[in-house]
């Protein structure tokens, strides 16, 4: 925070330092720059390279699931073999 108030402030020194025609030229540039990173920015948002790490991503993500899923599963299935060997385990003792 500090330091964000340190560049503003340095910031408004310099261009008060500046002529008018200097300011101008500069917002000009700032202006050209922001209109460039915008561009940028779209054209990347857009571009068939991120659109493909965004359908990895969903198919790692679908096959995490599917591991998940089948994890579960498995877990489940081991849990009810253990409580059906205890109880065969607890009738045979019980004899």
């Amino acid at each position: 925070m500090i330091r964000t108030l340190m560049i503003a402030a340095a910031a408004a020194f310099t261009l008060s330092a500046c002529s008018e025609a200097e300011r101008r030229d500069t917002g000009n540039d700032v202006e050209a720059a922001a209109d460039k990173i915008a561009a940028e920015a779209k054209d990347a948002a857009s571009s068939p390279e991120l659109k493909e790490v965004g359908a990895e991503i969903k198919d790692a993500a679908g096959d995490a699931g599917q591991v998940l899923k089948e994890t579960a599963k498995g877990a489940v299935e081991g849990a009810k073999e253990g409580a059906a060997k205890v109880e065969a385990e607890s009738k045979d003792a019980a004899k």
